[in-house]
């Protein structure tokens, strides 16, 4: 069973000349961006540094060890990152602009950073939701608004990466970073989105409308743009998303782990992909848009707020503190929760009331308009939900 990581093991000799660009390498660098480069590459687009000596310089801030970037990020990313860094294909990159952002107020957790060919092409890469709590906080927001402050900051660090250098430009991103990258080449000047030459989403969410979709940025981007999923998608079926997706096979079964890109499928330099996401997908995409869509803007504006004080009185910045610091963390929850007023206890209450009524009307839905056949046996799940 071939991953990202026998990519790297068996095609790390070619240089960018013998094997182009691709959508492995793609995947590769979304994951190993999740490692905290802000600690060792500058902001500015000065003076790039070539990768091998940002990874090494990085493996010595964690002490020469492997380190976890998270409690949800292992420590296999920094394995792989030194994997990378060990090849002549990746060694050959120059990283520059590291540049990170956070705020409590509003929630903001932001990270891009761009990669440079040796033909000049610039790499962006942005980062999805990390460790920190205020990460997972915007992502709340990004279900509620229609905009988040990373919006922003992606658009105009696109633009800073346009004006510094002069090639092509490939935007890649995971998750949130999938969103953000999607967005900024939306809303990015016509010039810069000329020079575009690929664009990536892996299983980011969607946007709280649809309509970019019929916009004519869209339209230009479309021959240009790599939006892919595991074949058991759940986050990116969350929200608004195009149906111009691949689905990827992966070694894992449900589709939270799934999410995690070491486990997406390879076929020597392509990744492997399936004609169509599982039924399973399907159901949670019917799911969670008659979840989300059946709340008001008053409602989740409510619900967004309750979740922001639950996370403000758990007391923990990221969620290493909150697995070590569990049960003050969970009573701090429970206290704001006790203390919500009744606008905000009845619009949570009406948000979670009837989910599974939902459940399994998506179930009868898509079983009712799919094809027999499901994937890894799922079909018996779902059927089982529906009788």
């Amino acid at each position: 069973m071939s991953t990202s990581i026998n990519y790297i093991k068996k095609y790390g000799c070619l240089n960018f000349s013998e094997l182009a660009f691709n959508d492995i390498d793609n995947i590769a660098l979304c994951e190993i961006f999740y490692m905290p480069f802000e600690h060792v590459v500058p902001d500015s687009f000065n003076d790039p540094i070539p990768f091998s000596e940002a990874c090494q310089k990085l493996f010595e801030f964690n002490g020469n060890r492997h380190v976890a970037p998270g409690l949800l990020l292992v420590k296999k990313i920094s394995v792989k990152m030194m994997e990378m860094a060990k090849t002549n294909r990746f060694s050959s990159l120059k990283v520059v602009g590291c540049r990170t952002a956070f705020s409590n107020e509003p929630p903001l957790q932001f990270g891009a950073m761009t990669f440079l060919m040796p033909n000049g092409t610039a790499i962006v890469v942005f980062r999805g939701t990390d460790d920190s709590l205020i990460g997972w906080k915007e992502d709340m927001d990004l279900y509620t608004r229609k905009s988040i402050p990373s919006h922003k900051l992606a658009v105009d660090y696109l633009e800073e990466v346009a004006r510094n250098f002069d090639g092509d430009i490939v935007v890649c991103g995971h998750s949130k970073g999938g969103n953000l990258s999607l967005y900024s080449a939306l809303k990015c000047s016509e010039s810069t989105r000329k020079r575009i030459i690929r664009l990536y989403n892996n299983d980011g969410p969607g946007f709280v409308k649809g309509d970019f979709i019929n916009s004519n940025e869209y339209r230009d981007i479309l021959p240009n743009y790599r939006h892919f999923v595991p074949y058991n998608s759940v986050v990116g079926m969350l929200l608004a998303h195009d149906n111009d997706f691949n689905a990827v096979k992966c070694k894992h079964l449900t589709g939270f782990l799934q999410h995690d890109l070491s486990a997406w499928k390879t076929r020597d330099t392509e990744l492997y992909l399936k004609g169509d996401i599982s039924r399973l997908a399907k159901i949670t995409d019917e799911f969670l848009k008659e979840v989300i869509y059946r709340v008001t803007d008053d409602q989740g504006a409510l619900i967004d707020k309750w979740f922001g004080d639950l996370i403000t009185g758990m007391g923990q910045e990221n969620l290493i503190q909150f697995s070590q610091n569990f049960i003050a963390a969970v009573k701090g929850a429970r206290y704001v929760n006790k203390n919500i007023d009744s606008d905000t206890k009845e619009a949570v209450d009406n948000f979670l009331s009837g989910l599974g009524k939902i459940a399994v009307n998506s179930v009868k839905f898509v079983l009712k308009n799919a094809a027999p056949v499901m994937e890894d046996g799922m079909e018996i799940i779902a059927d089982a939900i529906l009788a």
